[in-house]
């Protein structure tokens, strides 16, 4: 069982064209689309900036078919966090996080010394969600096309261990 997830397409095409949308609302206050309140040109086109800004990354997103994350015998692979898969061996627990429409799954490395994140940032991030008992590292699920429910079915398959009542 491989678990492979990519940016899902057709939620991050709608997010676009929803920022584009409301780019209305910048042209309107910057006066391009007359209104009884007068106009704002700076406000309005921050406004605009912002919601075409927005748009680009999530049209960006759509169109990214790279893997984002993979769950496999090898282990867990998540680019965002490290360019090599993390090992089965050295995960020691994860943690499965449901906030909102927020969906995360956080992995806790058994050596934290052994960061596998090349990046600094990262990994002084890794030891601050280690810290606060969140892990080294997480997966978010949230805009992907295969969820956090395959992405544990994945994990159960592989290391049952880590899944309560596995």
């Amino acid at each position: 069982m491989v678990y492979e997830a990519r940016h899902s397409a057709r939620l991050n095409y709608s997010l676009a064209g929803a920022c584009l949308g409301l780019s209305v609302i910048g042209f309107a206050a910057a006066g391009v689309i007359p209104t009884a309140s007068g106009s704002y040109p700076l406000a309005g086109w921050t406004i605009v900036a912002a919601c075409f800004a927005a748009a680009f990354v999530f049209a960006r997103r759509a169109m990214d078919k790279a893997v984002q994350a993979r769950i496999d015998g090898r282990g867990v692979y998540a680019p965002a966090f490290a360019s090599e898969p993390v090992e089965w061996e050295r995960i020691r627990s994860l943690l499965p996080l449901r906030a909102g429409i927020q969906r995360i799954v956080r992995f806790e490395l058994a050596d934290p010394e052994s960061s596998a994140a090349a990046n600094p940032a990262k990994r002084a991030a890794g030891a601050l969600d280690r810290g606060m008992g969140f892990g080294d590292f997480g997966i978010n699920t949230t805009f992907y096309d295969r969820g956090q429910d395959e992405l544990l079915a994945a994990v159960r398959h592989y290391r049952p261990d880590l899944i309560e009542g596995g």
